[in-house]
Order: structure tokens, then sequence, then C-alpha cells
């Protein structure tokens, strides 16, 4: 029996090569989805397990930036008051890019700041 993740607006389709096990549970799975209430309790596990798991999958650029990486951007913007780019919110890949971009010159200014304090 064969798997598939579909959307037709990409109009893309993945075959999961599911294991047998997988797949005969899944079969009795689906045999016990009697109302609409179970089906729709299962397919919220479904989506929350599938959204975490191909997020996983994804190429490290197109995965959403690290608690790390926002949070520098976030202390290079304010003291270069520069935007950070909205593909930098989104995407680890573009968020990189900005902090490569500004970093070397917020440093700067971080260490003279501190030459002074002394």
């Amino acid at each position: 029996m064969a798997f598939y993740l579909i959307s037709p607006a990409l109009e893309m389709a993945i075959e999961l090569n599911l294991s047998e096990e997988v797949q005969s549970a899944m079969a009795l799975q689906w045999s016990r989805l009697q109302d609409g209430k179970q089906m729709d309790a299962f397919v919220r596990r479904v989506t929350d397990q599938l959204e975490s798991g191909l997020s996983d999958a994804l190429d490290w650029d197109i995965k959403r930036p690290t608690a790390a990486q926002t949070s520098f951007a976030i202390a290079l913007s304010k003291e270069l008051d520069v935007v950070i780019p909205r593909d930098a919110m989104n995407y680890r890949g573009q968020m990189h890019a900005f902090i490569d971009q500004h970093a070397p010159l917020a440093k700067q200014r971080w260490i003279g700041k501190s030459k002074k304090t002394r």
C-alpha cells in the first residue's frame, strides 16, 4: 500500500516508503475512524507530527532562524539602526547572511564603546 504526501498547489507528490508494520497499523487506525470528531482528532495528530518531521528534514538554510540568531540580529539592528529583512526573520540562511554582513561593524562599535568606558 503506497502513502503519498500531495500538494496540488505546489504540483508535488512524494511517495513515502513506510514499513509494513506502520502500513498495517495505519490501515487498522483508518478502520477505527468512524465519525468526523475521530477523523478530525486523527488529522490534527498526524498534521502535528508531519509538520515537525518535515521541518526537521528541510535544508538548513530554509529552516527558521535559531533563537540565538534572532537575538543577535535584533542587537545588531538596534546598534546599527538597520532593518532586519523579512526573509532573514523567516529563513536561517538569510539570517546568517544578515549577521555576516552587519556583525563586523557592530563589533567594532561595541569594542570602541568599551574602550571609552575604561
